[in-house]
């Protein structure tokens, strides 16, 4: 999984997230984080991509698939404090599964 995946992994699991309780302040998050916006590999806001990417250097998923580095990762959004939250709600499980539904459907930041 590449960063653009994984970024986009994290955004499909928050905005599951908000689906279920719309907390105000995950949608504007999510408004500000959205990787299906435009067509090329960037945030709806482009900063969040750059950082996270800036986040990503020399970082790797690890044996977890990178369910525990997303969780960090929220933890650097100073804006929007707490996200990390979100994904207690779910297990390793539910992260995997969430990972290889979208890494076997066609998506944008696919190599192949």
């Amino acid at each position: 999984m590449n960063n653009f995946e994984f970024f986009s992994l994290i955004y499909l699991m928050l905005n599951s997230c908000w689906e279920e309780n719309k907390n105000e302040t995950l949608g504007q998050f999510l408004s500000e984080m959205n990787p299906f916006l435009w067509k090329q590999e960037v945030s709806a806001d482009p900063a969040y991509f750059e950082e996270f990417k800036t986040f990503m250097k020399d970082k790797s998923l690890g044996n977890d698939n990178g369910f525990q580095l997303a969780k960090d990762y929220l933890k650097t959004i100073d804006y929007f404090p707490n996200l990390e939250k979100y994904l207690d709600e779910y297990d390793q499980d539910g992260w995997n599964d969430a990972m290889q539904q979208l890494m076997n459907q066609p998506h944008k930041g696919d190599d192949k």
